[in-house]
């Protein structure tokens, strides 16, 4: 008899941390994949780290974009919020390596998906690497390693053709996941460069924008063009070691898993 009461008490042990759902004025957390407590609450936590993160670059966040409702998924799905249109469904939650703050970015800072790809993607990847607790897709924390080993490896897209890509038409679609995955990895890097040598501010300026509407030369004093070079040469030129970012490359190179 003591197994079966034993078992008893584990299965009422587990409904005793499960929490369908989490909901506050900001915030509305909803549990589809029998997470804990102990996961909701983490969720929720990186939600608030990455709201502070973004404030502190777009200034405050209007009241009409809360509450934001984060549907947490089981499995290793494509994590995404409709374009930031909708709620946030959220995968690898189990795994810890939920684009949290990936995804928040995008419904808080805006998402025109007419305009183009690279500025919201690489934004949204630069802030989860930044300031979120997993090591998410696309980056990984490791962008720069990244786009390192994807030139030393002959992978590097056009960057002026990932940055005149709209409707998800060429590079940034789920149809194309290598090109995809290359495209949000490259446009990380770029953003980091940009925002960590010229400032937040003039890449806010950007953001968003069609690429035609960009004004680089009244911003950085120099060409579109003459930026992917300077970005390229930084990178390539960049020391230390790049084992951890080949592994990553070399992971998603060889599809041995669904990209995220």
């Amino acid at each position: 008899m003591r197994e079966p009461v034993a078992l008893a008490l584990l299965l009422l042990a587990g409904c005793a941390t499960f929490q369908p759902e989490l909901r506050d004025a900001r915030f509305t957390l909803v549990n589809h994949g029998n997470f804990t407590s102990t996961q909701l609450q983490r969720a929720r936590a990186q939600l608030d780290v990455g709201l502070s993160a973004l404030e502190r670059y777009i200034g405050p966040i209007p009241a009409r974009k809360f509450p934001v409702v984060v549907n947490l998924r089981p499995g290793r799905g494509v994590s995404h919020s409709y374009g930031g249109q909708g709620a946030i469904e959220l995968y690898w939650v189990h795994e810890e390596r939920a684009p949290i703050i990936h995804e928040l970015t995008h419904v808080l800072a805006g998402y025109t998906s007419a305009n183009g790809h690279w500025t919201q993607e690489g934004f949204a990847s630069y802030m989860q690497d930044e300031y979120g607790e997993d090591v998410a897709f696309p980056t990984q924390k490791v962008a720069h390693g990244l786009v390192k080993v994807i030139r030393q490896e002959g992978s590097f897209l056009p960057m002026l053709d990932v940055m005149r890509d709209r409707g998800r038409g060429k590079y940034f679609g789920l149809g194309t996941p290598w090109e995809r995955w290359l495209a949000y990895t490259q446009s990380t890097s770029l953003t980091r460069y940009l925002i960590e040598t010229y400032g937040a501010e003039k890449f806010l300026k950007i953001y968003d924008r069609p690429v035609e509407a960009m004004d680089f030369a009244g911003l950085y004093g120099k060409s579109m063009e003459a930026l992917i070079d300077e970005w390229s040469r930084f990178v390539t030129d960049l020391p230390g070691d790049t084992s951890a970012a080949r592994a990553v490359y070399f992971s998603m190179r060889g599809g041995g898993r669904r990209l995220p």
